[in-house]
């Protein structure tokens, strides 16, 4: 088998970068449509904001998670 992995996940950055860029085009393309170049610059805004943002949902998750644990922990002591 020739190429990557088929069976192995994809890197949620990259996922995040993919649909950041969909959504900005797409944003582009309903609100700027008239104008040169918006759906390619506001794909690419969306392509570097969209990692960043996984990245403080990914955070907000685990703390959230953590926040949860600890309280589990905490009602077993009692």
């Amino acid at each position: 088998m020739q190429g990557t992995d088929p069976r192995r996940r994809v890197r949620r950055e990259i996922v995040a970068a993919l649909i950041g860029a969909e959504a900005g085009a797409a944003v582009g393309v309903l609100g700027f449509g008239s104008t040169p170049l918006a759906p390619l610059g506001l794909a690419a805004v969306g392509a570097g904001v969209a990692p960043l943002v996984a990245l403080g949902l990914r955070h907000g998750r685990h703390a959230l998670a953590r926040r949860w644990l600890r309280d589990q922990i905490r009602a077993t002591r009692s």
